[in-house]
């Protein structure tokens, strides 16, 4: 009974924190960061909230509070949801869940890893002679796996808020490809933005993880074992 009352309060608890996120990340969705090439679209402050959903949410729950968050996204038509339409919303969602299965699980970081990687292969075939200077980050992630299961600690956050990121970009990729047509000589155009919005996404999300964690570490930790993590 004493555990029930434990596992009952520490749901409520993840809970009330998914909630709090969801709402975040909608209000996050209108704070634009650089303009959307090849759409009436802004990049927006919702990159750096991905990573903070997935290392704080177990994989079932992160999806539910991102697609929630997501679906407020399309209600005040924020964000790439101008861009993309419904179609938009898999951005959020995918990365989300692939990053969250990486934090949380350690055979899960192979999700984000193999979903960059095709998302490389996808580039390579249909971007129609694009820049491949684009693929620096991209390989950046296929050959650091190694390193990222080994290291620990802040520099552990630090690689999967980047892949959390790349998994957000590879969506976009294939989106801009497939649903708005991009093709040649604009993704070196858009290479450089692409290149800071993922420093941002990656660097911010990484300290607002560190910070929170370091803030309400005993509380988060109680929560997760208590809850079986």
């Amino acid at each position: 009974m004493q555990q029930f009352r434990i596992q009952q309060k520490a749901s409520t608890s993840e809970l009330t924190l998914s909630a709090t996120l969801a709402a975040v990340y909608v209000v996050s969705t209108f704070i634009p960061l650089t303009p959307f090439i090849g759409g009436p679209a802004f990049i927006t402050a919702e990159i750096v909230m991905l990573p903070l959903v997935a290392a704080l949410l177990r994989p079932v729950l992160a999806g539910a509070t991102i697609t929630v968050g997501s679906l407020g996204m399309a209600l005040f038509r924020t964000s790439i949801y101008t861009a993309f339409g419904p179609l938009g919303l898999l951005v959020p969602i995918i990365a989300t869940i692939l990053g969250s299965m990486a934090f949380h699980y350690r055979i899960g970081l192979a999700a984000p890893w193999a979903y960059v990687l095709a998302g490389s292969i996808y580039y390579l075939l249909f971007s129609k002679g694009g820049t491949l200077l684009w693929l620096a980050p991209y390989i950046a992630v296929i050959i650091s796996l190694p390193a990222a299961y080994k290291t620990s600690g802040t520099v552990r956050t630090g690689f999967l808020a980047f892949y959390t990121a790349m998994c957000e970009q590879v969506t976009l990729n294939v989106l801009s490809i497939s649903v708005l047509g991009l093709v040649g000589d604009i993704w070196t155009v858009i290479t450089p933005f692409m290149y800071s919005e993922r420093a941002i996404a990656t660097l911010g999300g990484a300290v607002l993880i560190v910070a929170l964690k370091s803030r309400l570490g005993g509380r988060l930790e109680t929560s997760l074992k208590s809850l079986g993590r």
